[in-house]
């Protein structure tokens, strides 16, 4: 019995020296309760337009341009040399093929600026661009290659005369 009373003394004792007052809350706290199973959802950077692949994209499709004028230049000549070439391996036949080397060596100002637009294409993919340049350049890679497709055809179209 003494030593039941000396227990219920020491756990009355010790009871006074518990905190008084408002104890913390064990309701789940807001950084618990979120899902961080999904990532956050953080806006796209902003990025701004560059004014240097502007003037760059500019000098490639005004080479392309350039040319075209090239080709259209040699393109009349061709073709007047492809309607009178004789026989294959007559003196006209040759000048005729001449002509048509001419006109193939002219598609290369056009050739280097779509392989030149296709490279920055390439470099810019992995760099931050803007919207508006991303666009640019889809649009002058558009334009280098309608011009390309346009000398592939009436080359084609000479050929064949």
């Amino acid at each position: 019995m003494i030593h039941r009373f000396a227990c219920l003394a020491a756990a009355l004792s010790l009871a006074g020296c518990a905190a008084q007052g408002p104890f913390p809350s064990l309701a789940p706290r807001p950084a618990e309760q979120m899902d961080m199973s999904v990532d956050p959802v953080r806006p796209d950077p902003v990025i701004a337009d560059d004014p240097a692949l502007a003037q760059q994209l500019a000098g490639l499709v005004a080479e392309a341009r350039a040319g075209w004028r090239d080709f259209e230049t040699e393109a009349g000549p061709a073709a007047r040399a492809v309607a009178a070439s004789g026989p294959s391996g007559s003196d006209s036949w040759v000048v005729a093929q001449q002509a048509i080397s001419r006109l193939e060596a002219a598609r290369a100002r056009t050739q280097a600026a779509r392989s030149d637009l296709d490279r920055l294409a390439l470099e810019r993919q992995d760099q931050p661009t803007s919207p508006a340049d991303r666009q640019a350049i889809e649009a002058a890679i558009a334009e280098t290659e309608a011009i390309a497709a346009r000398e592939q055809n009436r080359l084609e179209e000479i050929r064949r005369d």
